[in-house]
């Protein structure tokens, strides 16, 4: 005998007095909301002791400045037990007391205003629940055999249509979420399959309790899984709808390429932006920073360029600011060299800098590396002789990516033994031990940023900063070496996935989900096909610090006694170990003040350098080099973030005003340091 099977509201839900609003919603899976941890005790408490009242816990729009409203129970409800033989006459005197007593009706989704879930961290855990039930009279609940059916819950994002931005989002598509790796992606569902072979299933666990009329009944209740939001969010987007019977396999991201736009561009492109101002000039001259225009007898940098046009000679401030921001990027230079070298010999060809290969995607990457050389080989003849290089200790300054790439191989065991800063020697110095032998910048702050060819098809807004525009021109290469990784094959196992963000988001604005059960009996097909339920009401997950989410209260108890009695009482317990290295660099801090950092930051004429200078590892008096095991005690470093934080928020207030939205005091009486 065949059984239609279908999915419902939870069986409290079903009485007229629950205030379900239109039998459309009386077959929808409810969402639940709980304002406490105890949720899960709760829930069984309350299908013990009052079912009929678990629409009271239906899931409203809330904020912290307006809530839903408190728990359906008092928090300790639960803890309460009675006898079973009184539970069915005081359900009778319930239900006779809820028969002439209103209760609000829950709306439709679509006169609701914006229904976001908070994460746990909010105070906030949802339930999803239903009734899966036989369509006979009574609506007996569905038998589930455990080894050969499934009851599960899916989630389904919501995208518009084209054109149909504003529509209400309960009529947009559905798309089910494929699990693959770190992210995931989007797909269609479509019409011909309910659920896709690879989707996302999460879990269910059927509840018991006995309804109003006496007869045992079967809940099922999956968790709403808020606390993924950034993984559903970021996920990508496919646009084909499946075909019936067929897996999606999602395209995967090459990790090779990964790596070279985060190990490669992203530093080349850091650098560009550390040398360049940000100017629409398409002259590179007018990109220069402002350091090397800054005089103390003129401080205005935009009427001395004016007037007097581009210095011939510098200041003593300039040229030593030029020395330090080339002797910086020297060091990431030489470090980006290598790791390009390791790249392209790896993962393009192990020939690749040997000769320009014979054809294909390989030679287009070799001759936009070959043409990526730099107008540093114009200090030669610089008319300004502050912004030439010494050639006293370097008489070789590389201008061509590729020989660069293959002169840094020798210096490999020197730089990886590097345990201090490089700093370019002044003239008539030797150049300093442990460093290669020839200059190289991917950028400087004079002779402009080392750029690749332009493309045949390059186009960049142009109201682009130009700094923005040159770095577009360096990403172009990496098109290029996407093209030639293709061309060498797939990538090679043990590559490190890549991470989640190197993978484009299906959409930056918030996301529209709803929530679907379904009941799968692969053994009855094809006479019984999967069930799946109506969708929840549509509803947005809150990031983790959205201003509207629920603050979960917490205290941060500082010490009482700060007296010098007080503080002796506690017990340094916390320990860093630190290396001689680290402690080496913790040491040049030691002589510098609040003062000198706030120094540092202002405009001419209150601006002045930071002066640290390079002191070497920790030493014992022997001379050998020591780490350091330094203990301290927790409780007293409260009170010096406490006063850290206070100072640098009042500091900042001059510029953003938010001192009275950030901190409100009240005074607490009694609360005394000594006692």
């Amino acid at each position: 005998m065949r059984h239609d099977v279908t999915w419902t509201a939870p069986q409290p839900y079903w009485n007229a007095g629950a205030g379900v609003a239109g039998r459309a919603t009386l077959a929808q899976p409810q969402i639940l909301r709980f304002a406490n941890d105890e949720f899960m005790p709760e829930l069984l408490s309350q299908l013990e002791q009052d079912p009929a009242s678990l629409p009271r816990y239906t899931v409203q729009p809330e904020t912290w400045r307006g809530p839903a409203g408190p728990s359906a129970v008092p928090p300790d409800r639960w803890l309460q037990r009675e006898p079973k033989k009184l539970q069915g006459l005081r359900r009778l005197v319930q239900k006779r007391e809820r028969a002439g007593t209103a209760v609000a009706t829950v709306k439709p989704a679509a006169s609701q205003a914006v229904l976001k879930l908070y994460q746990p961290a909010h105070m906030r855990h949802y339930l999803v629940c239903g009734a899966l039930v036989c369509r006979n009279p009574g609506l007996p609940d569905r038998h589930v055999e455990p080894g050969r059916q499934k009851v599960s819950v899916v989630l389904r994002r919501l995208f518009p249509k084209a054109g149909q931005e504003q529509a209400d989002p309960a009529t947009w598509d559905e798309h089910a979420f494929l699990p693959h790796g770190k992210g995931g992606t989007w797909a269609p569902v479509g019409s011909a399959l309910p659920v896709l072979p690879a989707e996302e299933r999460l879990g269910t666990f059927p509840t018991h309790f006995v309804g109003d009329d006496g007869h045992a009944r079967r809940l099922f209740v999956g968790s709403v899984p808020v606390g993924r939001r950034e993984a559903y969010q970021g996920a990508s987007r496919v646009a084909a709808a499946p075909q019936p019977g067929a897996a999606v396999t999602p395209e995967p991201v090459d990790p090779r390429l990964a790596i070279f736009r985060s190990e490669m561009l992203a530093r080349w492109k850091a650098m560009a932006g550390q040398v360049m101002r940000q100017t629409t000039d398409p002259d590179p001259k007018k990109a220069r920073p402002d350091f090397l225009f800054d005089t103390d007898s003129d401080p205005d940098h935009a009427t001395f360029l004016q007037l007097v046009g581009f210095p011939n000679t510098m200041s003593a401030k300039g040229k030593s600011a030029l020395n330090g921001a080339r002797s910086s990027l020297q060091t990431s230079s030489w470090y980006l060299l290598l790791d390009l070298r390791d790249f392209l010999l790896t993962h393009i060809d192990a020939n690749f800098l040997a000769a320009r290969p014979a054809a294909g995607a390989k030679r287009d990457l070799y001759d936009a590396l070959a043409g990526t050389s730099h107008t540093i080989g114009g200090f030669a003849t610089e008319t300004n002789a502050d912004a030439k290089f010494d050639q006293t200790a370097y008489g070789s300054v590389r201008t061509d990516l590729i020989q660069a790439l293959r002169d840094i191989e020798p210096f490999r065991d020197e730089l990886d033994a590097a345990t201090q800063s490089f700093v370019l020697p002044p003239s008539g110095q030797a150049k300093p031990a442990g460093w290669p032998d020839f200059l190289f910048l991917f950028a400087d702050p004079w002779f402009g940023v080392l750029q690749p060819p332009q493309p045949a098809v390059f186009q960049v807004p142009a109201a682009d900063y130009l700094s923005e525009k040159v770095q577009a021109r360096i990403e172009s290469l990496a098109a290029l070496v996407a093209k030639a990784l293709q061309e060498v094959g797939p990538a090679p196992a043990g590559l490190p996935e890549p991470g989640l963000a190197t993978m484009t988001p299906a959409d930056m604005r918030e996301g529209w989900y709803v929530l679907r059960l379904v009941y799968e009996r692969p053994d009855c097909q094809p006479f019984h096909d999967t069930v799946v339920s109506a969708p929840t009401v549509p509803f947005q997950m809150a990031g983790f610090f959205d201003p509207d989410a629920p603050a979960r209260p917490i205290r941060i108890g500082l010490p009482l006694d700060i007296s010098p009695a007080g503080l002796r009482k506690f017990d340094r317990n916390t320990v860093f170990m630190l290396s001689d290295m680290l402690c080496g660099q913790i040491d040049r801090m030691k002589g510098m003040t609040l003062a000198d950092l706030v120094l540092s930051v202002l405009p001419w004429p209150f601006h002045k350098d930071l002066n640290v200078p390079e002191k070497g590892d920790c030493k014992d008096p022997g001379g050998n080099a020591i780490g350091m095991m330094c203990s301290l005690s927790i409780p007293i470093v409260t009170i010096a973030a406490i006063l850290l934080l206070l100072i640098i928020v009042s500091l900042l207030d001059f510029v953003f005003r938010w001192m009275p939205y950030l901190i409100a005091c009240f005074p607490v009486p009694g609360l005394k340091g000594k006692k």
